[in-house]
């Protein structure tokens, strides 16, 4: 493929996701992610054919993530200049993902993925000119991102793989072969940055690309890459469908016209697939709605879903099932809603559902750049939390058990200690929930009320010296239950 790549495909591509994002407006303004690799630069060129073709705005945002040096700041010069030779507007930024991995519990990959979306929203949201961003997400992106899906056990929905259009963002590149853009940028002359990471690193796609791509190559031949875009076609054509079927049903077996309720009978009379497609459905579009306090539910999983069907097969009135995120389905007769619990961001749930892990910091870790020094702990996902804390503070047997009459805690700050009951009602827990929220104790007493308050003895200090980190998280073998 030559330089007319740029010239013909790359425009043409562009113009028809554009006309998804804004069919009414033609003068629609594109904002380019530029990093100085092969694949941002040939979009960057197309792009700029594009709109010099339609009269459309166009401008790029190159995003510093502080994590390479000089090499980094090389990457920004670079884009400087070719931006400043096309005559395209350049929105610069640096933001270090590392307090964003820490604070969320994230891979370095994916908080920068996090603050890449976030500053592209700010700018749209911000100009007037700009209404979508082009990423230089390529075909052989689109294989290691299908295959890394497959082999993390992801379903229908994950193998459709990255989407040429989401919303405001779309990817021109999806069927283009990383060599042929680099093919494209030789025949024009056109230089570009090379991010030694992307090969050398010991990233999952980095090793991917090095190890398990070469292979699929050559055991399927290099047109092998069209196949996942084919792949996701054809999943997405089907899903459509059933995401038709499963609105279809939560209409008809939904107990009230606000999509508030199902009916259990209805729901339990399904064939299984359906009724699990109705339920993950439901509880998406029901906490699409924020709950009360403005925070955003946790997602719920497939393992959720299963638990809410074992629950509904069991279950009588008036019981009720906890979920992620503060949020709770409740039976009354043969109707089904989810609420939100008032303070709900403590696992309200059976100890015996749970199990507790201790694990010895190495030396020479500042407790604060840990992140956690004041926080009630860190929740690493819908069923697990992490607590750091002194090595010394910890005093004989530790468990992790719901309360008992008597329980006290020293919150921060205060010199004496309070009734846990009298904690639990100042964070809102209701009295018929406080019974099945997760305490951490040991010989000393209460030292971890979890998601809700830590003891004064586990403050991490400048200068501790020996640090651990107390896990909480569900027992896989044991499905939580209602009560």
């Amino acid at each position: 493929m030559n330089g007319s790549l740029f010239l013909r495909d790359i425009p043409g591509r562009i113009k028809g996701l554009m006309a998804q994002v804004e069919p009414s407006r033609p003068g629609a303004g594109l904002l380019v992610a530029l990093s100085g690799g092969p694949d941002s630069v040939a979009l960057l060129l197309g792009a700029r054919e594009w709109a010099l073709a339609g009269g459309n705005p166009l401008e790029a945002v190159h995003l510093d993530h502080a994590l390479r040096g000089e090499e980094s700041a090389g990457d920004r010069d670079f884009c400087r200049r070719l931006c400043g030779d096309l005559g395209i507007p350049l929105h610069e930024h640096r933001r270090d993902p590392r307090p964003v991995a820490r604070s969320r519990g994230l891979g370095l990959e994916e908080a920068g993925r996090h603050l890449r979306l976030g500053l592209f929203t700010e700018i749209l949201d911000r100009s007037e000119r700009l209404h979508a961003v082009a990423t230089g997400h390529h075909a052989d992106d689109q294989a290691e991102t299908v295959l890394m899906r497959l082999f993390r056990g992801t379903g229908p929905a994950g193998l459709t793989g990255m989407q040429a259009r989401e919303g405001r963002l779309i990817r021109p590149l999806l069927e283009i072969r990383r060599r042929d853009l680099v093919a494209g940028l030789e025949a024009l002359g056109q230089v570009w940055r090379i991010d030694a990471s992307n090969e050398t690193g010991d990233n999952l796609r980095a090793r991917m690309r090095r190890e398990l791509i070469p292979l699929v190559d050559d055991l399927f031949g290099q047109g092998c890459h069209r196949n996942p875009a084919r792949v996701a076609d054809l999943l997405g054509r089907d899903l459509a469908f059933l995401n038709r079927l499963t609105a279809e049903t939560i209409a008809r077996i939904g107990g009230g016209g606000n999509g508030d309720s199902l009916d259990v009978p209805g729901l339990l009379g399904l064939d299984p697939v359906l009724a699990a497609r109705v339920v993950h459905r439901w509880l998406h579009d029901t906490e699409q709605r924020p709950p009360a306090g403005g925070r955003e539910p946790d997602g719920a999983g497939l393992v959720h879903v299963q638990a809410i069907l074992d629950w509904l097969r069991k279950g009588q009135s008036g019981t009720g099932l906890d979920l992620p995120g503060g949020r709770r389905i409740r039976r009354d007769f043969d109707l089904i809603r989810l609420e939100t619990v008032s303070g709900g961001t403590a696992p309200l749930r059976p100890a015996s559902d749970y199990r507790i892990l201790v694990a010895t910091h190495p030396g020479g870790v500042d407790p604060l750049d840990l992140g956690r020094a004041e926080g009630p702990g860190e929740a690493r996902g819908p069923d697990e939390w992490r607590l750091t804390c002194p090595a010394g503070c910890l005093r004989g047997n530790i468990q992790v058990r719901n309360p008992r009459p008597g329980d006290r805690l020293q919150p921060f700050g205060l010199a004496g200690s309070k009734k846990l009951s009298d904690l639990l009602q100042e964070k809102k827990v209701p009295a018929d929930r406080r019974g099945s929220v997760l305490v951490v104790a040991d010989a000393g007493g209460v030292l971890w009320v979890v998601g809700l308050a830590r003891a004064e003895r586990t403050r991490l200090l400048p200068d501790t010296d020996r640090m651990v980190t107390i896990s909480v998280s569900r027992r896989m073998d044991n499905p939580t239950q209602g009560n």
